[in-house]
């Protein structure tokens, strides 16, 4: 058998997605995935151990209705989103809920736009349905290209806040896109939570508009994968057609709605994460040669005079034990992007950042 003959054509130079380094002993401080530094709050858990019955044995909900209600009504409710169910999809990640979407408009050969830098994923979707990927290169400073306006495809995706700039897009420039574009529009509002921007006001003024979440950052459920995107029904109806049935397992959709029903300890407790955002850029943004980029996220981008700083620096903390991310595209060679963690963490971090500075920057 010429296994390399059977696989898919265009597969046979794949590049998978590589996620962030995964250390197998517990004792590291991990800031490159961008994961929440808390647990989930004793709420959820319990909740979750509660559930953890007879039902098990069942299949859930194929469409998770009681979770889209809860989305609808409490949730999003200060976001007047649309109140129809059908608007909404729920999946196994944001991965997952992207996947469906080129599952429903890609074909071989179509063109995909998306921001350099951005979220990985995109490219390698891209890559896995036979696409043509079109990168568009971000401002200097990371704000949005002249061309984004003018440009063609089946699907143009933008994270807001960006990932790994930490930048919102404005919502005026994302609906002059959206009446610009004559495809798909998907907003990645994957950490939105941290900031009080999103898009979902102009899913009353236009049609093309999906916008994506998670559960996984702000309610710190990254382990047992639910995001969700919300659109027309028409397009949403065509999503739940070509996804897998009981894509989204009992516990999950019990851990989101318990999410729900603590949001609003779970955002005061992330509230935590912001001012230490804040205080973190403020420190290492001080050190000469070094700039930390404004962000509405989870973590921040920090810029060195050159590739090989980013690099030394992400070798030597390493050695500390403290894992941060460090991207070798050319868009991205000289920055490293680090995750808020912990206030013990994130003394550590800064600790560490010191001394690495001091001896070899």
């Amino acid at each position: 058998m010429e296994l390399n003959k059977l696989i898919r054509a265009h597969l046979r130079k794949f590049d998978e997605y590589v996620p962030g380094e995964q250390p197998s002993e517990n004792d590291w401080i991990k800031l490159n995935a961008n994961e929440n530094p808390y647990p989930p709050i004793s709420e959820i858990v319990e909740d979750i151990k509660k559930n953890t019955n007879e039902k098990l044995r069942l299949y859930p909900d194929p469409l998770a209705k009681e979770l889209k209600t809860k989305i609808i009504n409490k949730l999003l409710k200060k976001d007047n989103p649309p109140q129809n169910i059908n608007s909404y999809f729920v999946g196994n990640g944001t991965d997952e809920v992207l996947e469906v979407i080129y599952k429903v408009f890609i074909e071989v050969g179509d063109d995909i736009v998306y921001l350099d830098p951005s979220y990985g994923m995109y490219k390698t979707l891209s890559d896995l349905f036979g696409a043509n990927s079109i990168e568009l290169k971000l401002n200097e400073d990371f704000s949005l290209p002249e061309s984004i306006f003018k440009t063609k495809g089946k699907l143009l995706i933008i994270c807001s806040p960006n990932n790994p700039t930490g930048k919102s897009f404005d919502n005026e420039l994302i609906l002059k896109i959206c009446k610009n574009f004559f495809g798909i529009v998907i907003v990645d509002e994957t950490y939105c939570d941290f900031t009080d921007k999103t898009a979902i006001p102009l899913l009353n003024k236009i049609n093309n508009l999906i916008i994506t979440r998670t559960f996984s950052k702000s309610f710190s459920l990254a382990s047992l994968r639910v995001g969700y995107a919300i659109s027309n029904p028409k397009i949403i109806n065509i999503m739940n057609q070509v996804k897998l049935p009981y894509n989204v397992n009992y516990l999950s959709q019990i851990a989101a709605i318990s999410c729900i029903d603590n949001m609003d300890k779970v955002f005061e407790r992330n509230k935590k994460i912001i001012s230490e955002r804040e205080r973190i850029s403020k420190i290492i943004d001080e050190y000469e040669n070094i700039n930390v980029l404004p962000s509405d996220a989870n973590f921040i981008l920090v810029e060195f005079k050159d590739k090989s700083q980013a690099i030394k620096l992400f070798e030597e903390m390493k050695k500390f034990k403290i894992l941060i991310r460090y991207f070798s595209k050319p868009s991205l060679e000289k920055y490293l992007r680090i995750s808020i963690g912990t206030e013990n963490e994130n003394k550590k971090l800064l600790d560490s950042f010191k001394d690495i500075v001091k001896n070899f920057l």
